[in-house]
């Protein structure tokens, strides 16, 4: 395919083609007599990819914060992990990271990580994580949960109501 055709074709790529196009971009960067064009793939597919983040912004821009998981969760839909990560913190409220991990099968503070990693990937369509107030890291856990050692792990309200939404709810009690 001709350059041109490739700078036409960059904004109904797929993720996974725009990476492979890029890659094959960069390794042409070395030959002298590609690196004019390779340059040129380089610039288009970064202008894509800040013309689709700014559209990404202004589009949850306008909704609520329950409106923004429901649609991050559509977006890139949730795996049985995930699901699973998610019904246990609805079905054992104030628990800790290892109570959590217990009730998944898995030992330590596992629960933690998996979760964090599940926001982290939500994060654009979200909104950006806190700081950590005991590490200079992101704390992606707390943009849909929060975590005190007197009430342990719970998730934020907005993030109740939007996993009722997508069909997610705490198992109700039985009556004794």
């Amino acid at each position: 395919m001709k350059i041109e055709g490739i700078l036409a074709s960059i904004p109904n790529m797929s993720a996974e083609q725009r990476r492979q196009v890029r890659a094959n971009a960069e390794k042409h960067l070395a030959n002298p007599a590609m690196e004019a064009n390779a340059r040129r793939v380089l610039e288009a597919l970064d202008q894509q990819a800040e013309t689709e983040e700014s559209a990404l912004i202004e589009h949850v821009r306008g909704l609520s914060k329950s409106q923004r998981i429901v649609e991050a969760f559509r977006h890139d839909l949730m795996t049985e992990t995930e699901r699973r990560l998610v019904s246990v913190l609805l079905d054992n409220p104030g628990q800790s990271s290892e109570g959590l991990s217990k009730a998944m099968g898995w030992g330590g503070q596992t629960w933690h990580m998996h979760f964090g990693e599940m926001c982290k990937r939500r994060e654009a369509r979200l909104w950006p994580a806190k700081r950590s107030e005991t590490s200079d890291a992101a704390f992606y856990s707390g943009i849909l949960a929060e975590w005190t050692a007197e009430t342990g792990w719970n998730l934020k309200p907005e993030a109740v109501e939007a996993f009722k939404v997508l069909g997610l709810k705490a198992k109700e009690l039985k009556p004794a």
